[in-house]
């Protein structure tokens, strides 16, 4: 698999600190997957917060072991993070971490329309206000209202392709973008285009037509 995009040094070291929400940490792992390079970048962060952490002053703490896991033993299990013996893709064509998500193939989904030739597929309940995980699958030919972001938005783009100001982006690119990027992606594939979003705040649409539409889409 050739990939273009890649995942900022920022992200990188956000995910290796433990920061980020359960979807960006899914997100960034179904490009992991895929991407050697990117993974190999993960690694490198994790040995670096390990060798910070390691020059740190030891404390006590009361708490033990099991006090811990009785704590945690009803929280969703953490993100599993893909390492090189990992099988990348199901036989699907899906990542891993987001096939473990879903209760059906990709085009078995009960997808919901938000406009022409557009769907969504909703994998969290929060509310909008604090962003959005979500799958999208876009008709050839469709383009997104053009856009920018109150801080972090994350595109993994699971099949088909999309062309933005940034360049064309294939299966297993991940856009990584920031409150500095407006795009309008434009679906230039001959077959449809899904891609996970996982976004940390609602993006604010430039044009009129994105606010009207945007509390069905819900990002």
């Amino acid at each position: 698999m050739m990939l273009s995009h890649h995942l900022a040094d920022e992200t990188l070291q956000d995910y290796a600190s433990g920061v980020l929400s359960a979807s960006m940490e899914t997100l960034i792992a179904c490009h992991l997957t895929v991407c050697p390079a990117c993974r190999h970048r993960a690694e490198v962060a994790d040995a670096i917060g390990g060798i910070s952490l390691a020059d740190q002053d030891s404390v006590t703490v009361k708490a033990s072991a099991a006090d811990i896991l009785a704590m945690d033993k009803n929280n969703t299990a953490p993100t599993a993070r893909p390492t090189t013996t990992t099988p990348s893709l199901t036989n699907t064509g899906v990542p891993r971490p987001l096939a473990r998500l879903l209760p059906a193939p990709l085009d078995e989904l009960p997808w919901k329309s938000f406009g022409p030739g557009m769907k969504q597929y909703n994998l969290s309940n929060q509310p909008r206000k604090e962003g959005a995980f979500k799958l999208l699958s876009l008709a050839p030919g469709s383009r997104m209202s053009k856009h920018t972001h109150q801080h972090r938005e994350l595109t993994f783009i699971v099949s088909g392709s999309y062309t933005d100001l940034m360049g064309k982006f294939n299966a297993g690119d991940i856009a990584d973008l920031s409150a500095d990027h407006h795009h309008a992606p434009h679906v230039d594939s001959d077959v449809p285009c899904i891609s996970l979003i996982a976004t940390d705040a609602p993006v604010k649409f430039d044009g009129l037509f994105g606010k009207i539409v945007q509390p069905f889409v819900g990002i």
